[in-house]
């Protein structure tokens, strides 16, 4: 297969394999937590529970770089569509806190590695335009993500959770035909795993990998306290589970729009007051939340803010990391800055689900919107920290 049709395959593929992987993540992010809910569990239980995959994916972030690097990112992508078979049918068969654990650890471990190497793939797609790949890869997750969320409300009331666990699993089952038939894309060959993991610590030490670590933290904890203390908080205001898919679609509805046109605006705008307003958008939603949060009106204006922002966050965090770093080590630079993704994916719940168990669902919510508005405004510190001018203009 000569160079454009190969390219053209991987990328087709790339948009399929990841629409399903969202499909399959935003139908778990409703269900899940709703499910937890329902068997009985607080928002301390509920928090300690999400945060297992979050664990998981702090430990498997840079072993799922190192293996892209090593024997190419379709066989990583693979293995993350299987956990998530594994995972769902575990719970669709058993109720049990073991069970629970189990598919949260297998969901950690499935995200740590499908992000890390698909990214990788997408971003070695055509090395000139990586903000418009990881753009386009991400509205198409967000698409995924959107009728997940909703399916997965619907889902939970119309068929029961059971069936919903059973239809994720399907999906992630075709999606591995998909990879299957994906071209793998060329790469320096024989590659140690000295010469793969020689840069990590230099990766560390680069203050510019500062802003794009910074911006993976606060993207993954608004996402991670939404998805976890935020189904508590809005069956707190009176909302069934069907509602919460809704509004968990409407947020994966603003993640489409800012996936498709991010490219443009950053082009625009510049990359530093984009940065800022981002994570000033992750924040002040959530206060919001807890505002106006009562009326389904606002809460869907609000959800759909925070969806911009989130896609916004992914697609800075992966475009910044993609400029600084070689083709060939490209999987362990994402996966460096995976690192404080999936840190914000364990910390989220964790901190916030007991910090509601022992204050109030609300305070809670404030508290995480106003850890991210802070970061915004620290905004011009970070760039002073990073000095790395090269990425200031937000070209491709």
């Amino acid at each position: 297969m000569s160079a454009a049709p190969r390219a053209l395959v991987a990328e087709s593929g790339l948009y399929v394999h990841t629409t399903a992987y969202s499909v399959v993540l935003g139908g778990i992010i409703v269900l899940v937590p709703l499910y937890i809910i329902s068997l009985g569990y607080n928002p301390g239980w509920l928090g300690v529970i999400i945060a297992g995959q979050g664990l998981f994916q702090v430990a498997l972030r840079m072993f799922g770089g190192v293996i892209s690097d090593r024997i190419g990112e379709r066989w990583v992508i693979q293995a993350s569509f299987a956990a998530l078979v594994v995972g769902t049918l575990g719970l669709a068969f058993s109720s049990s806190l073991f069970a629970l654990l189990a598919a949260q650890v297998l969901f950690g471990g499935s995200r740590a590695i499908y992000w890390t190497s698909s990214q990788s793939y997408g971003s070695r797609i055509d090395e000139s335009r990586p903000t418009t790949l990881m753009g386009r890869f991400f509205g198409f997750a967000a698409v995924g993500g959107l009728a997940g969320n909703a399916g997965g409300g619907f889902v939970a009331v119309i068929l029961g959770y059971q069936e919903g666990f059973f239809i994720a699993a399907a999906i992630s089952a075709g999606a591995m035909v998909v990879v299957a038939v994906m071209p793998q894309l060329p790469r320096r060959a024989a590659m140690t795993l000295r010469e793969i993991l020689g840069p990590v610590p230099g990766v560390f030490r680069n203050r510019a990998t500062l802003l794009p670590a910074v911006m993976a933290l606060g993207t993954s904890l608004h996402v991670s306290v939404l998805s976890s203390v935020g189904a508590a908080v809005y069956k707190e205001f009176g909302f069934d589970d069907d509602a919460f898919g809704v509004l968990m679609a409407i947020h994966a509805g603003g993640a489409i729009v800012a996936g498709f046109l991010f490219a443009r605006l950053l082009r625009r705008v510049g990359q530093r007051p984009t940065y800022a307003v981002t994570m000033a958008l992750h924040g002040l939603p959530l206060i919001g939340i807890v505002l106006w949060g009562g009326s389904y009106p606002a809460a869907v204006a609000l959800m759909f803010v925070l969806g911009l922002s989130f896609n916004a966050g992914r697609v800075l965090n992966v475009s910044i990391t993609a400029m600084v770093s070689s083709p060939e080590q490209r999987g362990v630079f994402m996966a460096v800055v995976g690192i404080y993704w999936a840190s914000g994916q364990m910390l989220g719940p964790l901190l916030f689900g007991p910090l509601a168990a022992v204050t109030s669902l609300t305070f809670s919510f404030i508290a995480a919107g106003a850890l991210m508005t802070v970061a915004a405004l620290l905004t011009p510190l970070l760039y002073a920290a990073s000095r790395d001018g090269s990425n200031e203009g937000g070209r491709e």
